[in-house]
């Protein structure tokens, strides 16, 4: 159960930021001039995303979550998640607008994760 909250808490923390005008974030560090600070918070909300999924699914008892398959979908929703996201800040959030370097720091996060997440789960199992 703690899981299942998890991920809904990961989809919500998304949305709420993702649902914040561009001027909230305008200051940063001189030494973040030339780092893609955007992008980076991008990898990690998408990557946490679809890792708090993966985790959820290894704690369920449905073997069918445990697979391949199931694993493709969530990576699939988290690309999709951040696809609507972006049209989401195009026509809803005031100063914010459609990247397509977004949608593919949020692809990066996802995929990221599930390495991440198999190198976890063979050392810790």
């Amino acid at each position: 159960m703690k899981a299942l909250l998890w991920v809904i808490g990961e989809l919500l923390l998304i949305f709420i930021l993702l649902s914040m005008a561009s001027s909230d974030f305008s200051t940063s560090p001189k030494w973040f001039k030339n780092v893609p600070v955007d992008k980076i918070v991008h990898v990690i909300l998408f990557g946490s995303l679809a890792m708090s999924f993966f985790f959820y699914f290894e704690q369920s008892a449905a073997k069918s979550l445990k697979t391949t398959s199931a694993k493709a979908l969530v990576l699939i929703f988290c690309i999709l998640y951040g696809i609507g996201m972006e049209y989401y800040q195009k026509y809803y959030v005031p100063s914010r607008g459609f990247e397509v370097s977004d949608m593919l720091a949020d692809a990066i996060g996802a995929m990221l994760a599930l390495p991440i997440f198999n190198y976890i789960r063979r050392k810790y199992n």
